[in-house]
Formats: structure tokens, sequence, C-alpha cells
């Protein structure tokens, strides 16, 4: 862990001293997916009227009203027959089993650049890049550069040297799905 939190710090450094224009090759971008949480929530309630996509019905079992705006098309499994909601009347109790899946991602974009030493001093370099612009980054004393196929840490540039350098950026994200079956009973 120690290694990987010293290397996200190095590379985000870099990154965010410059924006990267010219780049060997293009940047390539992974998807790291995390173990997904799934919780489910179970929701009764019995209708007490249906108006056209509006649903509105009394919570079990706090007895406070809720209203539903359902989207067309969607069905409701009441005595084992699928129905819409057209089709659902007063007193029919509803269950709703709510699943929800959080899976944590982790997009990684990995980029190269190549570039010549104009100037290095401290953890300040700049350097010129293949397009002939220069750009300047603040880098950890320890970040490692690529010199002639060798690693250098930004105290071993020098003017003329040609370098490369991996930049990762790491960003979370989060992706959200859920599912909900509904099944009901339709009064006697």
């Amino acid at each position: 862990m120690h290694a990987r939190n010293w290397i996200l710090r190095s590379l985000v450094t870099l990154g965010m001293a410059g924006t990267l224009q010219a780049q060997a090759q293009p940047p390539q971008t992974d998807r790291v997916r995390g173990t997904p949480e799934v919780a489910t929530v179970k929701m009764t309630g019995e209708v007490v009227r249906v108006q056209g996509n509006w649903l509105l019905a009394k919570m079990e079992p706090l007895g406070n009203l809720s209203l539903f705006d359902v989207q067309p098309g969607r069905e409701f499994i009441v005595d084992g027959q699928p129905k819409h909601i057209a089709d659902l009347r007063p007193g029919t109790v509803l269950t709703g089993m709510i699943t929800t899946k959080t899976t944590p991602v982790t997009v990684r974009t990995i980029s190269t650049l190549n570039g010549t030493v104009w100037y290095a001093q401290g953890t300040y370099v700049i350097l010129t890049l293949d397009t002939g612009q220069n750009r300047e980054y603040k880098v950890p004393e320890t970040f490692q550069f690529m010199v002639e196929g060798k690693p250098a840490t930004v105290k071993d540039l020098r003017p003329g040297m040609k370098v490369t350098a991996t930049k990762i950026i790491e960003e979370p994200q989060t992706e959200i799905s859920t599912e909900t079956v509904i099944t009901g009973k339709a009064p006697k």
C-alpha cells in the first residue's frame, strides 16, 4: 500500500504541473472494478389511488402516504399475474424488494511523455516536448524518469538529456445499479 500511495502522489504531482500535449503513444485507460456491495430494502404499502402513472400508497408499518411516479411499462406481479399500473385497484397490497449494487471503480489513465531536459534544479524540471513547447513540472525527489533506457531521478537530470516519463492518473468512481421487484396481493 505504501508503494502504491507513493506512486500515486508522485504521478499526480507530475500530472498537475502541466498538461501533456506531446505523447509518444496515446493514453491508455483501464477500468479496475472493486468488490461490489449489495443492499436490499423491503417496502410494503397498500394502494390508495392510481391516476395515470401516479401511485399513492399507504406505507406499512407507519401508515404514512407515499406518492410514486411509476415508469411506463412497469410490471407488478399481483397474485402471480403480471399487471400494469392501470390494473391496480385500491386495497392491493404491494411489496417491493429494492436491491442496490454499489461497485467502486478506479479509472486509470496511463500516458507516456517524451521530452528533452531544458532545465532541472531540485524537484523542478522544464522539458522541451516533441512539439517544441517547454513545460514545467514539479516532481517528488524519488520520481523515476527513463534516460536512455535507464532509471534516473530528477537529481540525475541535465540539460539536453532525452527523457521519458509515465504519468498515471487514478480517478475513483462509483457505479450504482438497482433492481426492483414488486409483488402484490389484490383485495378480495
